[in-house]
């Protein structure tokens, strides 16, 4: 009897190819993986920062203009999808406004103070998991980069608005807002009247809250002082000086009517205060005083169609635009309807939106349900109601309080909600952030899934990494990436994913 040992060589080389193999894949998630993570990252802070400039220039426009503006910040991303190695959890990214802090008018001779207004910053604070965490800060028109927290200083984005030779153009910054998740958020940005229309004659002192130091940003400008931090809460007063002529002071309010002064008819689109005593200078169509010169400005149901182009519609009741009509911007307590290629701007709403037959908007503000079909086309949806796209409809971003249903070739961007989320007939979305349960079916397709609830793929549907609290189920060849459940997962009917607990 004799050993025979004829396989032991091609037994030990397969050990080692496999050791090189796991060696390879250790090195290429510890080197490679965050070097790529590191690029979306950047990619994704190079967006957000545009979107951030963007934001400060439409506070500045809504207070000096009088006119809603609507900006939209993309506050988190997400990583490449992959087949054998791990990415960590999307960077999500947080924006909120601060604390209120007082912007006084006073008396330059004697310091009484004539009026006392609110502001606040807003802050802006990534999630990266790769590159540097400083958050970005809109302070008294200062747009800039704040690496104090870290031991660095600051990097200013966008300068100071507030003195411009002998003027003084103040915007106070009001109601409070925070917003975290990966998707895409949208800030209405509401104006009011100047509350610098009744000052009395004569010298002023204004004093304005800021982050910045004098020796990290304002001795380098033309404002006339700055305070030390007397209360160490990390906030100075510049102190201006100047006249009730040469001042302005704006309020604009974040998703709301700012708090002091209250808002005014001339902040709307279009405006209502014009040269009758029922506001507006022509009920349906002309030249109106305070908008443009083919504004509508009605309490009542307004209807374009024929290809008729309006400016802004400004109304109480219901608008219906068809046949190719236009308008720019609608602004109503009533249901928008758009049918056979009508097209508007933005339309802020509390009633019921419907888009059909390839008619589009810009944006969509609503506490009502949307409803978009037959091609139709809207940028970001904010709601408080149900969404639902169908029939090769198309959204950028999607963000209520509802459910969302996509069907029939329907595409939206990232979805935002705490309410259901079902996508079948081929629709797609690019990530779903959600409380409610998530269901794909009939080849629909999905990025990333976040949710708290059960998620369900099958009839071949497809999404990326499935994060959740409940259960996973996919079937009839649907297919994930990497699925990290705290419920139980399962797979049948030939479906597939690229890692999950078992």
């Amino acid at each position: 009897m004799r050993d025979d040992n004829r396989a032991v060589s091609t037994v030990i080389g397969v050990v080692i190819l496999f050791g090189f193999l796991i060696l390879a894949l250790s090195l290429y998630q510890v080197e490679v993986v965050p070097q790529q993570n590191a690029e979306t990252e950047f990619q994704h802070s190079g967006e957000v920062r545009n979107d951030l400039v963007e934001l400060r220039a439409g506070i500045l426009q809504a207070g000096s203009i009088d006119q809603p503006q609507y900006q939209t910040v993309q506050l988190g991303t997400a990583y490449s999808t992959r087949v054998f190695t791990i990415n960590p959890p999307a960077p999500a990214g947080t924006i909120r406004t601060s604390e209120p802090y007082p912007i006084t008018i006073a008396y330059e001779s004697n310091e009484t103070v004539i009026e006392t207004i609110p502001t606040r910053f807003i802050e802006y604070r990534p999630g990266y998991s790769e590159l540097d965490r400083s958050p970005t800060w809109y302070d008294a028109s200062v747009l800039y980069l704040d690496g104090r927290d870290e031991g660095g200083g600051i990097a200013v984005i966008e300068d100071q608005t507030l003195v411009d030779g002998g003027e003084v153009q103040i915007t106070a910054l009001q109601n409070e807002f925070r917003q975290s998740g990966t998707g895409r958020v949208t800030l209405e940005l509401r104006p009011a009247e100047s509350v610098t229309g009744e000052l009395p004659e004569g010298d002023l002192t204004v004093t304005v809250p800021t982050r910045l130091s004098g020796e990290e940003y304002w001795n380098q400008t033309n404002v006339s002082s700055v305070t030390d931090d007397s209360n160490s809460d990390g906030i100075y007063n510049l102190t201006i000086e100047t006249t009730a002529n040469n001042l302005t002071v704006d309020t604009v309010g974040v998703q709301e009517s700012p708090e002091e002064p209250t808002q005014n008819n001339n902040a709307r689109v279009g405006g209502v205060d014009g040269g009758n005593e029922n506001g507006g200078g022509n009920e349906n169509g002309g030249e109106n005083e305070n908008g443009g010169e083919n504004d509508i400005v009605t309490e009542g149901d307004v209807t374009v169609e024929q290809s008729e182009e309006v400016d802004d519609i400004t109304t109480d009741g219901d608008v219906t635009l068809e046949n190719g009509a236009s308008a720019d911007n609608i602004v109503t307590e009533g249901d928008v309807t758009l049918k056979q290629n009508a097209e508007t701007g933005n339309i802020e709403t509390e009633g019921e939106v419907t888009l059909e037959n390839g008619a589009s908007a810009n944006n969509i503000v609503t506490e009502g349900g949307v409803t978009l079909k037959q091609n139709a086309e809207v940028g970001d949806i904010t709601t408080d109601g149900d969404v639902t796209l169908e029939n090769g409809a198309s959204a950028d971003n999607i963000v209520t309080e509802g459910d969302v249903t996509l069907k029939q070739n329907a595409e939206a961007g990232n979805i935002e909600t705490e309410g259901e989320v079902t996508l079948e007939n081929g629709a797609s979305a690019d990530n779903i952030v959600t409380e409610g349960g998530v269901t794909l079916k009939q080849n629909a397709e999905a990025g990333n899934i976040e949710t708290e609830g059960e998620v369900t793929l099958e009839n071949g549907a497809n999404a990326g990494d499935i994060t959740t609290e409940g259960d996973v189920t996919l079937k009839q060849n649907a297919s994930a990436g990497f699925i990290d459940a705290d419920g139980e997962v399962t797979l049948e009917q030939g479906a597939t994913a690229e890692n999950y607990p078992q």
